[in-house]
């Protein structure tokens, strides 16, 4: 049995514990019950989704995958380098753990954006700051991916760990040949948020570890983090996200010959992962280009003052893709136009 057959087919005559709303709010939110759940349910589902990942240790979270990145410091318990463009829950994560954050200086690219993490840049900062251990975003919001493998090798050298902040990689790992190499297999240890680019509710993530990491470390940084009343719902939407996304792998063909023509038509930039189309409308347009974008229906991920960020996903039909073409040519238009 899964957590979701188990919460979906829950229906005492009474209900004589937490939460208070008795299944009225919804009748899946329940709680530990007796001895029988969760059991090893959600355990077994974390394995499964592991033996995926390549990762012997993989857990699912409810916290989002911020709570994965702080974890994962806090089990380090040591002082590191990042990137310059981190997300903020790298240096909040530092902040709780008392140890120091460097942010590696990074200048920009002629697209506008931050250039990536190279294994030198980042290796002269953590010599600089007598710091033997790395976190690195990859993919980053772009869809861009520095030389994840060439910098591991760099930080190992060192001494160090690599932590991967993967938050927008979490679909590498579901098709090989044609997505860049997962995360997992290319660090210590590694988060990503389920809910970003598969098909799990917000605010779930995994967290992955297939190398040189304390698992014991990781479970009782998780448990300083968490809850003790998590919930079950968001678990069996990781578990059902799981399910979904093996048996949903073939859509990425369709996405990648969606996204290919797309490209050819419209500007944009050119990145790693063909399902983040980033939109080129052009310096100090992008803002005004999303909010045209949404008053035809089509609402993206994110904004910049050039950029505007779409993400492909196996649940996107040909009709909201066509919506997304259709509003992208009346918005930002065609190249050269």
């Amino acid at each position: 049995m899964t957590v979701r057959e188990y919460i979906e087919n829950y229906s005492p005559a009474y209900r004589g514990h937490t939460p208070g709303h008795k299944g009225k709010a919804d009748r899946r939110d329940i709680t530990e019950i007796l001895d029988e759940f969760p059991a090893d349910l959600v355990k077994n589902s974390e394995k499964a989704a592991g033996f995926v990942y390549g990762a012997p240790y993989f857990r699912f979270l409810t916290g989002g995958s911020s709570m994965g990145i702080k974890a994962a410091v806090l089990a380090l318990g040591e002082d590191f380098a990042t990137d310059g463009y981190c997300h903020r829950a790298v240096t909040e994560a530092a902040e709780l753990a008392g140890v120091n954050c460097y942010l590696t200086p990074m200048g920009r690219g002629r697209d506008g954006l931050p250039e990536l993490t190279t294994a030198e840049r980042l290796i002269n900062e953590m010599r600089s700051r007598g710091a033997r251990n790395a976190v690195v975003q990859y993919p980053d919001y772009y869809g861009r991916t520095p030389d994840l493998k060439r910098i591991y090798a760099a930080v190992k050298l060192e001494g160090g760990r690599l932590i991967c902040d993967s938050a927008h990689g979490a679909h590498f790992a579901l098709r090989p040949d044609l997505f860049p190499q997962s995360a997992v297999a290319l660090g210590d240890v590694c988060n990503m948020s389920a809910h970003k680019t598969l098909g799990a509710m917000t605010q779930t993530a995994f967290l992955a570890a297939a190398g040189r990491y304390d698992g014991a470390k990781l479970d009782r940084a998780l448990e300083l983090l968490g809850t003790t009343s998590p919930s079950y719902v968001l678990l069996a939407s990781l578990e059902s996200a799981m399910a979904d996304g093996m048996e949903m792998r073939g859509e990425y063909d369709r996405l990648k010959a969606f996204s290919d023509a797309f490209r050819e038509k419209y500007p944009c930039l050119k990145n790693d992962d063909f399902t983040r189309l980033v939109v080129d409308a052009g310096r100090g347009q992008g803002r005004a280009a999303a909010y045209a974008l949404m008053e035809k229906g089509v609402a993206a991920e994110m904004y910049d003052d050039r950029y505007v960020v779409f993400i492909l996903t196996p649940y996107d039909g040909d009709e909201e893709l066509a919506a997304l073409d259709a509003g992208v040519g009346g918005v930002i238009g065609r190249k050269g136009r």
